[in-house]
């Protein structure tokens, strides 16, 4: 496949979205993500500075709990379920040379044929550990979701420049794209305008300045080393919800396709993350320093399939976490010839999947864009208000007294 074949997929693939919009099922999510997103953003204005910061200490505890289960929900040598909930399957994808990735439709059939692998290499020993009859779950696919790197949709997209390609000279400037935030505003427009002219391979995609220059500030100079990236960056994708999404489709459907019906997937959300520090991109995107634009620490979640009901997007963080922590960087894997593309999650046991996910529309567009920190979190400011001004009993010496003192 030529490069300017891919140039073309990158664009057609991301026109997919059009026939999803039209589905009355999204149009219903996005009315409801519109109307509580708003009320929890009235909300939360309408808070004093007291109550705002009750919210927002909540959710960092939230945020805590996440990594904590992030840091044990990792596999140790060959253990299975050593999670809790949505991280207690948690099953890496192991291969011993990075992938040669040619196109996205590679990366979705690579995704789906290993999948089915490791479904049939665990799913006796999950039935076998469970007393109930889960014949029906297995049927469904022992994974809900898959977590993969930023990295490798960039591989699957092609999008990899030579280095020289974006260091340009605007006026007195020499702009190297890592360092974009320095430079005053009109010299990134001018640098904006002009990378458009010299990078095709976002062509046809009409990108917002923000959506290049997060792809530039993210850009991968460690890369698989395979001939294709010599002196070359990969710039990470853009539209992350948009790729999860129609990733999520086309993967459920070859997963059908190649096991004969066997296995038949209600759904499957589709993680993608980047490894950076999240606060050069928070900057750039615009939502740094903003209150209800919180920051989670050590990586950044760029997209995720499914509604925010389906999937939240603290489980996105913890997920990402873990596979991270299990993939680790192209260069240790390269050394140690250790190579893990994707991590699959499942529940511990199916009633899991019903009270914290919802499995019919973990494949359905979020929203357009990538992961909008203040939008995931007015949605659920509601819920935090509610949490915090709860009247849970306090502590009282008489009620102490009463259970404890012998009359």
């Amino acid at each position: 496949m030529t490069k300017q074949a891919k140039i073309i997929e990158l664009n057609e693939y991301l026109s997919g979205i059009n026939a999803m919009l039209k589905m009355e099922e999204q149009q219903d999510w996005f009315i409801k993500l519109e109307d509580k997103a708003q009320k929890g953003m009235e909300l939360f204005n309408a808070s004093d500075e007291n109550e705002q910061k009750r919210v927002l200490d909540e959710f960092y505890r939230r945020v805590r709990t996440e990594e904590l289960k992030a840091w044990y929900s990792e596999p140790q040598g060959n253990s299975v379920f050593q999670g809790t909930s949505i991280s207690s399957l948690t099953i890496p994808y192991e291969v011993k040379s990075p992938l040669n990735l040619r196109s996205v439709a590679d990366l979705e059939e690579r995704v789906a044929n290993a999948y089915i692998k490791l479904h049939g290499k665990y799913s006796a020993m999950v039935k076998n550990a469970i007393i109930e009859d889960i014949d029906e779950w297995l049927n469904e696919g022992l994974y809900y979701g898959v977590v993969l790197s930023s990295k490798i949709i960039s591989q699957a997209f092609d999008l990899a420049v030579k280095y020289d390609d974006v260091v340009m000279k605007i006026g007195k400037h020499v702009i190297d794209p890592h360092e974009i935030t320095t430079f005053p505003d009109d010299v990134r427009r001018e640098y904006f305008e002009k990378c458009l002219k010299y990078i095709r391979i976002f062509e046809g995609t009409d990108l917002e300045q923000r959506e290049l220059e997060s792809s530039l500030v993210l850009a991968d100079i460690s890369k698989p080393n395979i001939r294709k990236y010599k002196n070359k960056i990969l710039l990470a994708p853009v539209r992350c919800n948009e790729i999860a999404a129609l990733l999520s489709e086309g993967i459920i459907r070859r997963i059908k396709e190649k096991s004969s019906g066997k296995i038949n997937p209600r759904g499957l959300t589709v993680v993608i993350y980047d490894t950076d520090t999240p606060y050069t991109y928070h900057r750039i995107m615009g939502y740094y320093g903003r209150k209800p634009s919180p920051v989670l620490p050590g990586l950044i979640v760029l997209g995720a399939s499914g509604t925010i009901d389906a999937f939240r997007w603290l489980y996105a963080y913890r997920t990402s976490l873990i596979a991270q922590k299990i993939m680790k960087g192209s260069l240790y894997s390269e050394v140690h010839k250790n190579f893990v593309p994707f991590v699959f999650f499942g529940v511990l046991v199916p009633r899991d999947a019903e009270i914290l996910l919802d499995m019919d529309n973990l494949h359905m567009l979020r929203y357009k864009g990538n992961i909008a920190p203040d939008l995931e979190f007015f949605y659920i400011v509601s819920e935090l208000i509610k949490f915090v001004g709860g009247n849970a009993p306090r502590f009282s010496w008489d009620s102490f007294r009463k259970k404890h003192h012998v009359k």
